[in-house]
């Protein structure tokens, strides 16, 4: 399985639509977190590198961008639908 390769900040700025630098610390603390949910999901330490994954990510950021102080819904179901082709059945 090949390594994911990370979002850039470019790419996730142009999915959530931003044109300034003030969100850039906390859309990279956004980056990190999709990661881990993304892992532990999957179960793996190393990310796939598919779009799948990508999308996923993106969509993790894109909701706690958009619900900062936490929203009692969670995450959007359709992260786990493109990350579930991908996922061990144990680590």
């Amino acid at each position: 399985m090949e390594t994911a390769k990370t979002l850039t900040l470019t790419e996730i700025k142009e999915f959530l639509r931003l044109d300034s630098d003030a969100e850039d610390g906390y859309l990279n603390i956004l980056l990190l977190l999709s990661a881990e949910i993304c892992q532990n999901y999957l179960r793996t330490d190393k990310l796939p590198d598919n779009q799948s994954v990508r999308q996923a990510q993106l969509l993790i950021i894109g909701y706690f961008f958009e619900n900062r102080e936490g929203a009692r819904d969670g995450v959007p179901s359709a992260v786990f639908s493109l990350l579930a082709p991908d996922r061990r059945a144990a680590f």
